[in-house]
């Protein structure tokens, strides 16, 4: 539990860092950072494992119309114990005005006291609010394939402009 609260408690930090220290740490990627870079926390619901997830996430854009999207969840079952999910992903924006997106990646899960595995994401979402918007609250459905297993997960949360 004290692992579960330390994340909650460095993702809340890094969703609300001031955007001076962020910008003042990016200085050397300028290039490669296509715009600012978002931050925000999720909750969500496991359908299969019959657990919600609270978690953190980033959004960097390095193109007109891609980012990349980490994040992690924890787990909190009905039965069994806590676990996580950390993830590397990326996605593509389309729709009027960027507020549709899909993407996928690659996942490490860890889940009730079984060892870390590796597998993969599938998800889509929608933003509801425009690309200049600093703030932005969104819902994503998303899968996630691990052995032969693939849990549906709906999500959903805000995201925060913390630079540029």
């Amino acid at each position: 539990m004290t692992r579960v609260l330390a994340f909650v408690l460095s993702a809340l930090a890094f969703a609300l860092l001031p955007e001076t220290a962020v910008a003042q740490r990016r200085g050397g990627i300028q290039g490669f950072i296509q715009g600012p870079i978002e931050a925000g926390l999720r909750v969500g619901r496991d359908f299969e494992n019959h657990a919600w997830s609270a978690g953190a996430l980033a959004r960097i854009p390095v193109g007109q119309r891609l980012e990349l999207r980490p994040s992690a969840d924890a787990f909190f079952p009905k039965q069994g114990k806590t676990g996580w999910q950390a993830n590397g992903d990326a996605d593509v924006m389309f729709g009027p005005g960027g507020t549709v997106y899909g993407g996928g990646g690659i996942a490490l899960v860890h889940l009730d006291g079984d060892k870390t595995r590796t597998g993969y994401n599938l998800f889509f979402g929608l933003i509801g609010a425009p690309a200049e918007a600093r703030s932005k609250v969104f819902l994503e459905f998303r899968w996630t394939f691990v052995n032969d297993t693939s849990p549906f997960r709906l999500v959903a949360g805000f995201t925060r402009r913390i630079g540029g």
